[in-house]
């Protein structure tokens, strides 16, 4: 076995290509931070090849490569390059330690950005040493007449990745420090094997890697001069669609670039098993795909979109796996000081012009409205039209001095506006009469950007890498949003000429999506929006459907990870005014806690996860209809299901319950580990409520509590990680700023719970896994959908309104990431002490 060092040399477009700018003008401040990691990577880069020569045998009959030591290469793909070889080179190569180590502490620290910079670069410099490596080879074997394949990589294309463990066998990797885990994974991550044909009826390649037998159907050095067109048939949401797809494109992409929505937590980076479909016909399946579907599913068909690359015409279908979603829209009731809506109408009985008064129409308008009255140029122009029509009888919409609609005497009474509270998974929408306060609608949906990924980083990473990926994710919410305004429309049967507002709330990247802003410096430190303050845009500027000179406006928020959500629930809750310490949370994807009274609101973000939505969770699901919401192994059965259906999976309030009983019978412990079977055993637990035992099980490889045992349901070890990281992120958060101010848990008099999953959840159970501290769990009220109360409460009063800005000045931002007392106390929060 021969072992060779190379120097590497890092080429700045080559990363920059791979950071997903393409031909797109690099930011200078990015263009800088490459050059610095690129510095600082040339001299951490190891990068070392250890290969060797094997002679094979081609065995005709059963299509199959043997090698020396009697393994075998029986995969078509890899067979059909290799079979008229003289012998093979098998290789692995990898760029040492340090620049793994060197993307983890970026990634691992929230420098979102600087971790992508050094992860392009390891893809870089791994391209360029394997293709050094291959130009070597080539020129070394054409001096002897022979010709050589491009590499053949296990894990890529048609080849199985579990393969990777025969090239390991024959090559001594530990000589360069590489290593093979039992997933056949390689570390360090920046690594790679990869076998070549040589031999006199060996053509040899024109390029080290074939791209028309890739699965990086949008990489940007790809190939595209043969672009072979599938038909994909797709049943979904009880509708047949038919569209095409390249050759070699990946599935989940090719639907989500049709506008078909599929089940997602992680945006098709192979990581929550959540984009089950069903194909007509066999489909390869490798090791990583099984671990997520169970052998029934494998046999029915059911494959996971992400896996696979087209390459032919398929049928599709699409399970119904959702159920209807049950969101949040509760208000709790609104304590609005006073109705003072921005929009008002005036009735106008304007005298005729006449040779006696020859005034111009805009100033007939504006000597009765008054001089400082303004008009768009859009209604200017069609002025003398809309007062002939009329007889100069006309209805005038004013807002903050500015006509924005001249209308009939009918349409004096329809004054309308929407409040609309953006979440990460769902959009809660609220239609009212303006004029008198009236709520007239609700509608509720799930946020369709969801598909791009369950988190904002994973949101935020598609808007950077993907082309026009900050556009497609503004889309999909301006069109969702649009079909909320046609549904209010048509249910209410009123003209969307009639909606004169829209105020919206979310966090601060929803926002930034919403009003097409990049929000790619949220995910690096540090940490810097492209704007916090409270935007008015034409609604025609934005394209949403309501009277084109309408306002869209968005409250303003106090930091990237505390936004016009938290400003409005505080706004909701009164907090602000209140002599009396409060403590609001609002769990969703991050937890937003806010503490404070009149003199001082101090505010921080934990990155929670999406866990307490259902996301990462082995059965995790929204909360639709069929979730497990709630759990008590006491009774029977130990469940209750939304809206009392056929469980098809868990929502975050039900692993919350399931976890807390867990802890409180023992069967978890402290440390959150699932005991065995022979531990609990030895424990004071009545048999019956735990079935005789009968309930711990293996699931996957891991230790798991079956919640039930028809549908498969169950809750992993992997899942109470998952929610001890949630829980110990909030509960250190709550105590940081508990510090900040100066005070003692018992110094909160009253404690909110804001948002769909802090309305739904048991207290208790929030209080035994240690989400909240114990001394708050009597002072605790559950204010529903505080942000949507927000929102309506700004829609309705022009003082509501100014009172969110006056909050933003009294919030102190804390950032976590930077308080040493964080990593502390979250690593004594991770504990279960029951």
């Amino acid at each position: 076995m021969k072992v060779k060092a190379y120097p590497i040399e890092i080429d700045k477009e080559s990363v920059i290509k791979y950071l997903g700018y393409k031909d797109k003008k690099v930011p200078e401040d990015i263009s800088k931070e490459i050059d610095i990691a690129i510095k600082e990577s040339s001299q951490i880069i190891d990068a070392k090849i250890c290969y060797d020569e094997f002679k094979i045998q081609y065995d005709e009959s059963k299509k199959q490569i043997i090698l020396p030591d009697g393994s075998i290469f029986k995969d078509e793909y890899t067979v059909k390059n290799i079979k008229d070889a003289d012998y093979i080179i098998m290789a692995i190569m990898t760029l040492g330690k340090e620049i793994d180590d060197k993307i983890s502490y970026y990634f691992n620290n929230g420098d979102y950005m600087k971790g992508m910079i050094y992860e392009s670069i390891g893809v870089a410099a791994l391209d360029y040493l394997s293709k050094k490596f291959w130009q070597d080879l080539m020129k070394d074997v054409s001096k002897q007449g022979l010709g050589i394949t491009h590499r053949l990589c296990p894990g890529d294309s048609r080849w199985d990745i579990k393969d990777q463990r025969i090239i390991f066998k024959n090559l001594d990797a530990s000589t360069i420090g590489v290593s093979l885990n039992e997933n056949y994974m390689m570390t360090p991550t920046k690594s790679t094997s990869m076998i070549y044909g040589i031999g006199k009826n060996i053509k040899t390649s024109l390029i080290d890697h074939e791209c028309e037998d890739c699965d990086l159907v949008n990489c940007i050095y790809r190939h595209t001069s043969k672009k072979t067109k599938h038909v994909l048939n797709v049943e979904y949401m009880g509708q047949r669609k038919t569209i095409l797809a390249e050759k070699g494109e990946n599935l989940f992409r090719a639907l989500i670039k049709n506008s078909i929505n599929i089940p997602s937590d992680c945006g098709g980076h192979h990581i929550c098993g959540k984009c089950k479909i069903i194909v007509d016909s066999d489909a390869d399946i490798n090791e990583v795909e099984k671990k997520f579907l169970t052998e029934e599913e494998i046999k029915s068909n059911i494959r996971l979109a992400c896996f696979l690359n087209v390459d032919r015409n398929l049928n599709i279908t699409i399970p119904d796996t959702k159920g209807e979603a049950v969101i949040l829209t509760d208000n709790k009731g609104i304590s609005l000081k006073s109705l003072k809506p921005r929009v008002m109408k005036k009735f106008l009985d304007l005298s005729k012009p006449s040779l006696e008064d020859q005034r111009g129409d805009y100033e007939r308008i504006t000597d009765i409205l008054g001089k400082e009255t303004k008009i768009p140029f859009k209604i200017l122009n069609k002025l003398p039209d809309i007062l002939e029509k009329h007889n100069y009888q006309i209805v005038s919409v004013i807002r903050n001095n500015e006509i924005i609609s001249l209308e009939n005497l009918e349409s004096f009474n329809q004054t309308y506006g929407i409040a609309i509270d953006i979440g990460t998974t769902t959009i809660a929408a609220y239609l009212y009469n303006i004029q008198t306060g009236e709520k007239i609608d609700v509608i509720s949906t799930l946020n369709p950007q969801k598909t791009f990924g369950a988190d904002i980083i994973s949101r935020i990473d598609y808007t950077i890498t993907e082309e026009d990926g900050l556009q497609k994710m503004h889309e999909k919410i301006i069109e969702e949003m649009n079909n909320i305004i046609n549904n209010f429309c048509k249910r209410n049967k009123i003209s969307r000429q009639r909606i004169y507002e829209v105020i919206l709330v979310g966090n601060t990247t929803m926002i930034h999506f919403v009003l097409n802003v990049p929000a790619k410096n949220i995910a690096n430190a540090p940490f810097i929006p492209a704007f916090t303050s409270k935007m008015e845009i034409k609604a025609r500027e934005l394209n949403i459907n309501i009277n084109p000179e309408g306002y869209i406006i968005t409250l303003p928020m106090v930091a990237s990870y505390v936004g016009a959500d938290t400003i409005a629930a505080v706004l909701a809750s009164r907090m602000y005014e209140k002599e009396e310490i409060s403590l609001l949370v609002d769990i969703g994807t991050n937890g937003e806690i806010v503490l404070g009274n009149r003199e001082k609101l101090v505010a921080c973000s934990t990155a929670a996860g999406p866990a307490f939505e259902g996301a990462g969770i082995t059965f995790g699901i929204g909360g639709v209809v069929g979730a497990i919401d709630h759990v008590e192994l006491s009774k029977r059965p130990i469940y209750t299901t939304i809206g009392n259906a056929e469980p098809k999976g868990i929502c975050g309030s039900g692993v919350v319950d399931a976890i807390a009983e867990l802890v409180k019978l023992g069967i978890v412990d402290m440390t959150g580990r699932i005991l065995s079977r022979e531990e609990i055993a030895n424990k004071d637990i009545p048999l019956d409520i735990i079935e005789k035992n009968k309930k711990i099980k293996e699931y996957k490889d891991e230790k798991a509590f079956q919640l039930d045992e028809e549908n498969g349901i169950y809750l992993t070890q992997k899942d109470i990680r998952q929610i001890q990281l949630a829980k110990g992120a909030i509960y250190a958060g709550i105590k940081v700023l508990i510090k900040e101010m100066g005070i003692k848990a018992k110094d909160i008099k009253k404690m909110y719970f804001a948002g769909g999953f802090g309305n739904y959840i048991s207290v208790e159970s929030a209080a035994t896994i240690g989400l909240i501290p114990k001394e708050l769990k009597d002072r605790v009220e559950q204010i529903g959908n505080a942000a949507g109360t927000g929102a309506v409460m700004a829609l309705l009063s022009e003082d509501e309104l100014k009172k969110t800005e006056e909050i933003k000045k009294m919030i102190k931002y804390i950032e976590l990431s930077s308080m040493p007392s964080f990593q502390e106390e979250f690593m004594y929060a991770m504990y279960f002490k029951n």
